[in-house]
């Protein structure tokens, strides 16, 4: 019952904060393993409760805490801990936002990296209400971290506030912590200073190869997943411009044809298209010479074409250019990184910015021969079409009386797919197999395709033969991979399910599933169509055959699946070929009953005055269309 299964989720929820609570209490005794565990099963109950905040601070911990039990590598416990930053920015929530940072604070920290360290963790500080213990930790680490960085006064100040909040909320072990730190501080010598220094300088390099490993990575899964050409470079772009610390960062393309470099990609400038001459500016001159130019004064250089800051309002300072160059190490294209943030571009940069456009021409060249693919995929189902809609012309043109015959079994075929259910691919295949059913008609006698009497024996035989006609046409036009397929299934429309159809007598479910589709809309759209040599049967028996035909002239399922479309939906079939519509009421009325159930109204003798509403409106359109057919 509902409020069982409410009582049953907020008793799961409770249960999956007294984890999550009981986690932080194992972290900051530095029981990791537990932290973990806990934390995973609450990860586990709060996904299931659809609790997305709490998901993403389970994933933010758990990143911290496998890095403090070194089960994760640093650089793998960054990456879960961008996975969880966008889940919290998603919820929008800053209690979730603050845990995040939190996290990435104290792996910085760990890292050295204490001026990020203190960036990250400052933002927590003012968010972790909800989470003691973390508030009290953040301001811990802050205090630390300036004690490296040797301030001392931010160091005693953020002491202080450490130890007001650990003594507030009774964290005897943390408050134990902040005094040993503090006697330590206070009396340690140059010697110290000295050491700490030295381990920040040794981390630099590791801080440039790491940032370098997470740009790259960034880059290879965007190439894997994303097909945008404008999106690919916008994250070439912003990678490079993170990890050479730069201010922007623009990735232009060579057209060759055109001899011209363009770019939707100069972050800062939106979606914006830059294009220029190739003998302009230093992308230009990069793409020209393959040489990589670094100044520190652009303003000062004649190669600089000022006129890209003249449009954008931008100032340019210093930069970095280089070419980009594919696999087989051709120029396509070039990198322009504006204004480093902290004093001018080194050799370092160089060699950085190589290793990223090394990855990114072989990146942005198969995304451009991928999309020049598409184009042409695109070009040859517009022509597969287009030849397509040519032969089902040349059907409809032997006989204007069977005009549009093709085109409504396509029709009523499509909406027994999409009551099946069947993919679109399917849907697809079949719908380009009904209007190239009657193909081989091409192959009959007018005398005996347009006769307005009965047919003779050996004339119906004679016939029967454009079913073989058309397969034998289609199997000679072996234009895709898919073309087999359709040939098969227009080729078998004239199969019966019990086997004593033509032309190869196929039973059961050895007729392809599109050949049954098509044989329940090819009978019915001929017996309610006007031919030569009968008029339109009426509806009631119309349906009646369908009916009757179940699991021996059609397969029973796909026959249901007919039989449950809605009336309106088989009405707009029959009189498209006049550009008719049915108004909205009338649409209304008759999309109230599927076939069946209209079926049966019709074969009642007593109605009620709502069923003759139904017949009246539904003859207003069949009658009429017969009527109009007659005079055409």
């Amino acid at each position: 019952m509902p409020v069982k299964h409410n009582n049953f989720m907020t008793d799961t929820i409770e249960k999956a904060n007294g984890l999550l609570y009981e986690a932080i209490d194992f972290y900051g005794n530095n029981n990791y393993k537990n932290a973990i565990n806990n934390l995973s099963a609450a990860h586990k109950i709060f996904l299931a409760n659809k609790e997305i905040s709490k998901v993403s601070v389970c994933l933010s911990l758990t990143g911290l805490l496998k890095y403090l039990s070194k089960s994760e590598s640093y650089y793998k416990s960054l990456l879960l801990l961008e996975d969880s930053k966008f889940l919290s920015e998603s919820s929008k929530d800053k209690t979730v936002i603050a845990v995040n940072k939190f996290a990435f604070g104290h792996i910085y920290f760990l890292e050295n990296k204490y001026s990020e360290a203190i960036y990250y963790l400052s933002y927590s500080t003012e968010m972790l209400e909800e989470y003691p213990l973390l508030k009290v930790k953040a301001h811990e680490l802050i205090a630390i971290s300036y004690i490296r960085l040797q301030n001392t006064k931010m160091a005693l100040s953020y002491l202080e506030k450490a130890m007001g909040l650990a003594k507030a909320f009774g964290f005897k072990n943390i408050c134990d912590e902040i005094k040993e730190i503090s006697k330590s501080y206070i009396n340690s010598n140059s010697t110290l200073h000295q050491a700490l220094v030295k381990k920040d300088r040794q981390r630099k390099n590791k801080e440039q190869d790491t940032s370098l490993l997470l740009a790259l990575s960034n880059i290879a899964r965007t190439v894997n997943a994303e097909a945008n050409i404008d999106k690919l470079l916008i994250t070439i772009a912003e990678q490079t411009r993170l990890v050479l610390n730069a201010d922007r960062c623009s990735v232009f393309l060579y057209d060759k044809a055109k001899n011209e470099l363009w770019s939707k990609v100069a972050l800062g400038l939106d979606s914006e298209e830059i294009r220029f001459s190739a003998d302009k500016g230093f992308a230009g001159y990069a793409v020209k010479t393959g040489e990589t130019i670094r100044i520190k004064d652009a303003y000062s250089d004649e190669r600089f074409n000022s006129e890209i800051d003249k449009h954008t309002g931008y100032k340019t300072y210093n930069l970095l250019c280089m070419p980009i160059r594919n696999i087989k190490f051709e120029i396509i294209g070039a990198f322009q990184v504006l204004n480093k943030k902290n004093g001018d571009f080194t050799d370092d940069d160089e060699k950085i910015l190589l290793a990223i456009g090394t990855n990114a021409g072989i990146a942005i060249e198969n995304n451009l021969l991928f999309n020049i693919q598409q184009k042409m995929l695109e070009e040859q189902k517009k022509l597969f079409e287009g030849f397509i809609d040519t032969l089902a012309a040349s059907i409809d043109a032997r006989d204007k009386i069977t005009l549009g015959h093709s085109n409504r079994v396509k029709l009523y075929s499509e909406l027994i797919c999409s009551q099946l259910g069947l993919n679109k691919e399917v849907t697809n295949i079949i719908s380009k197999a009904a209007m190239l059913h009657d193909i081989g008609k091409i192959g009959i006698k007018d005398a005996v395709l347009q006769k307005k009497g009965t047919l003779s024996k050996e004339e119906y035989e004679h016939i029967k033969e454009h079913v073989k006609i058309t397969y034998d046409i289609l199997c000679k036009t072996n234009i895709n991979s898919s073309f087999s397929e359709i040939t098969e299934i227009a080729a078998s429309h004239h199969e019966r399910y019990d086997g004593t159809g033509y032309f190869r007598q196929l039973k059961g479910e050895e007729i392809p599933l599109g050949g049954r589709i098509l044989a329940v809309s090819d009978v019915f759209d001929a017996i309610t169509s006007v031919r030569h040599y009968r008029d339109r049967m009426p509806m009631d028996e119309a349906i009646n055959i369908i009916i009757e035909g179940r699991n021996k002239h059609f397969d029973g399922k796909i026959t249901d699946a007919f039989l449950s479309l809605q009336c309106d939906l088989i009405t707009e079939i029959l009189i498209s070929e006049y550009n008719m519509k049915l108004n909205d009421e009338d649409k209304k009325i008759l999309q109230s009953l599927n076939l069946k159930e209209f079926s049966q109204i019709l074969n009642k003798k007593q109605r009620t005055q709502k069923e003759k509403k139904i017949i009246d409106v539904f003859n207003s359109y069949y009658i009429r269309q017969k009527n109009l057919k007659k005079e055409n």
